[in-house]
């Protein structure tokens, strides 16, 4: 049995029917690569010699008895690889956009509890010849970091490297109610008391931290408390938008580099202002207040960790969707990004992150939280406004045997409160943008991402324009 921390049992204890905790991960395979071509059987040949490099997939949740602790990952005895893979084909005509609708549809998919937490659906017959890997996997088995470096045993630098014979898998029987009873009991002052005085010393220090900013005549620093309820951020129905495509990452590097700002500050930039486009074709002022915005920073990983749990916490910065100009957007959003790296840096140093907090948090009061947020309507949310995150992907490409790892999208998840996530995946040159809302919100999502794109030539523009000057 392996215990999950503080924020994997989060990820499983803020789930609803409505509010799905699973993430996307999208392999686009190229079978050119291979002159075979492709075969869905030898796929799954292939998923069976390697999936032991890839040890979550494997593992089954189960509860702590009575809620004392937080749950378990254990091996699954009755693990059958092909009941998590379907086989579909892209509904016509089979471009990217249909893929996309697909992908929306399926990721309303409730995973079952019962089985491991993760399916995998092989899209074939897409227009180009190319084949997608459209995976759900629950967030309480990884962080984005952790899943790169997953990623990464599963798929390999070169072509054509076979899996070696894979170990035999013969797991023991699911531990009974009594066994994870005391196991519970045993593990409780540790987990829960000996963390304590931890979680206590850190949340003072961020007290005191609030209390010399403002003795200093400095604004608080943005936090959930603060966001003000915007047309984005409603309790969740059960539908999705999903869209996803890529932009040369060069394109980010060549603002940043002329603008001197970093791509994280690009990439908020241009998210700050489709959604304020948004807001006014949703009859709501952006002029009126920033947002905030939820970021995850990645966490120091204990040894032997590097392929499950998640050790990423989080902080806000101010989206500065109020900001018409582009360039004086852009600049803000610099200064919000670097006051954000300032503040998680001395909130972690504190030990007062929320990783730290949510580990003394027990089952019980998870529940609590998540249902005192539907009350709220979606005037309040855990992750802000909007979820924002920026993830350096491989820059190298990557083959699962012959066959080419042509692109990669990821996402996470949204909640009540917070009913828009975009997120930035590199990939081998590209920047995979990804944007995950409720239905009920954003209908079409490729409407923002236009709008994204818009923002980021209006930054190119200016870069072009300052050249010419010289």
């Amino acid at each position: 049995m392996k215990r999950l921390n503080g924020v994997d049992s989060f990820m499983l204890g803020m789930e609803t029917s409505k509010a799905y905790m699973h993430t996307f991960k999208v392999a686009i395979i190229d079978p050119s690569t291979d002159p075979q071509g492709w075969s869905f059987e030898r796929f799954c040949e292939e998923s069976e010699r390697r999936i032991h490099l890839v040890p979550p997939l494997r593992w089954k949740y189960l509860d702590s008895p009575l809620g004392l602790n937080h749950p378990y990952w254990v091996e699954d005895p009755d693990f059958n690889l092909h009941y998590h893979i379907r086989r579909v084909a892209c509904p016509p005509p089979a471009d990217h956009k249909s893929l996309c609708e697909f992908m929306a549809a399926i990721y309303s998919y409730q995973l079952d509890r019962n089985r491991p937490l993760w399916m995998t659906w092989v899209v074939e017959g897409l227009a180009d010849g190319k084949v997608a890997l459209v995976m759900l996997v629950h967030h309480a088995y990884v962080d984005g970091v952790g899943a790169s470096w997953l990623m990464q045993r599963f798929y390999q630098p070169q072509p054509g490297v076979k899996a070696a014979d894979p170990p035999p898998y013969d797991p023991p029987p699911l531990p009974s109610w009594p066994t994870r009873l005391g196991r519970a009991l045993h593990d409780w002052p540790e987990v829960t008391i000996g963390n304590m005085p931890k979680v206590a010393t850190g949340l003072w220090h961020r007290f005191m931290l609030d209390r010399k900013r403002k003795s200093a005549g400095l604004p608080p620093h943005p936090s959930a408390g603060q966001m003000r309820q915007t047309p984005i951020n409603v309790t969740l129905s059960a539908g999705r938008t999903f869209v996803c495509d890529s932009i040369p990452l060069e394109r980010f590097t060549t603002v940043s580099k002329a603008l001197g700002v970093t791509i994280n500050d690009v990439f908020t930039n241009c998210v700050a202002g489709a959604v304020r486009r948004l807001l006014t074709d949703l009859n709501y002022d952006p002029d009126a207040h920033p947002l905030i915005g939820a970021t995850p920073f990645a966490g120091e990983r204990p040894e032997g960790r590097q392929g499950w749990g998640n050790f990423a916490t989080q902080d806000f910065c101010w989206l500065r969707s109020d900001i018409a100009d582009p360039l004086q957007r852009l600049h803000a959003s610099h200064e919000a990004n670097v006051q954000m790296k300032e503040h998680i840096k001395e909130v972690k140093e504190a030990g007062a992150d929320i990783s730290s907090v949510m580990q003394v948090v027990p089952p019980w009061a998870i529940g609590l939280i998540r249902r005192a947020i539907h009350r709220r309507g979606g005037s309040f949310g855990l992750f802000g406004n909007v979820v924002l995150s920026n993830v350096p992907g491989p820059k190298d490409a990557l083959y699962l045997d012959n066959w080419k790892l042509a692109n990669w999208y990821s996402t996470g998840q949204i909640a009540d409160g917070t009913a828009l996530n975009i997120t930035m995946w590199s990939y081998c040159g590209q920047a995979n943008i990804c944007m995950l809302a409720d239905r009920e919100v954003l209908g079409d999502g490729w409407r923002l991402f236009d709008y994204f794109v818009d923002e980021l030539n209006a930054l190119s523009a200016l870069v072009n324009t300052q050249e010419l000057a010289r």
